[in-house]
């Protein structure tokens, strides 16, 4: 009996990031290599035969790129914090308001999260509880008669999205982002009656 073939190793998934298509005009770019210069000096970058950077590389030794460059999308097989970043950087830059991303669910959830600090609005990912919490988004399980929290409810999403945005996102950068956007987010939910009342009664008792 004839050994089996080895099996072959089984592929990363293709994780994508792209527009989504525009509403009436469509002034976005979609150029190869249109992207920030910090994140061109970033990387070692092998270009297309135009001279586009095309695939971005972390070092000399990396034997696939951390991203492709094809114009109308970027892809990765991997999921790092730092390369979902610089590639919804550069959707940033090119105009991509809202994207769609595909591919494992890690990479999809990972651009998410880090895209609401950066104002990209992302189809194709379903944020769980803990994803909104990370982003500082309020829960969707609060109720809706409920417009606004008070600051002790603020400090309590705060310290939960701290610890939650520490277990999920690895790159410093991206966790000051995602924490400063949280604070902004959740102190506009604060309920500006109960805050009046508070700073009423202290001079009450001054």
């Amino acid at each position: 009996m004839s050994p089996r073939p080895a099996k072959a190793p089984e592929q990363s998934a293709e994780n994508t990031v792209a527009p989504t298509p525009a509403k009436g005009g469509d002034a976005r770019s979609r150029t190869r290599g249109d992207a920030p210069q910090a994140i061109l000096d970033r990387y070692l970058i092998e270009r297309d035969r135009q001279g586009r950077p095309a695939r971005f590389y972390r070092d000399h030794r990396a034997t696939e790129p951390m991203f492709r460059d094809e114009g109308r999308k970027l892809t990765t097989t991997q999921s790092y914090p730092d390369s979902v970043a610089d590639m919804l950087k550069i959707a940033q830059h090119r105009g991509w308001t809202e994207v769609r991303v595909s591919g494992e669910e890690g990479f999809r959830r990972e651009a998410w999260i880090q895209a609401r600090s950066l104002g990209v609005e992302v189809k194709g990912y379903r944020p769980r509880d803990r994803d909104r919490q990370a982003a500082g988004e309020p829960s969707v399980a609060r109720s809706p008669s409920s417009q606004y929290l008070d600051e002790r409810a603020v400090e309590d999403r705060l310290r939960a999205a701290s610890v939650v945005v520490k277990r999920l996102i690895e790159d410093p950068d991206a966790r000051t982002r995602l924490m400063e956007c949280a604070v902004q987010r959740l102190h506009n939910l604060v309920d500006p009656a109960r805050t009046r009342d508070r700073d009423g009664s202290r001079d009450r008792r001054s």
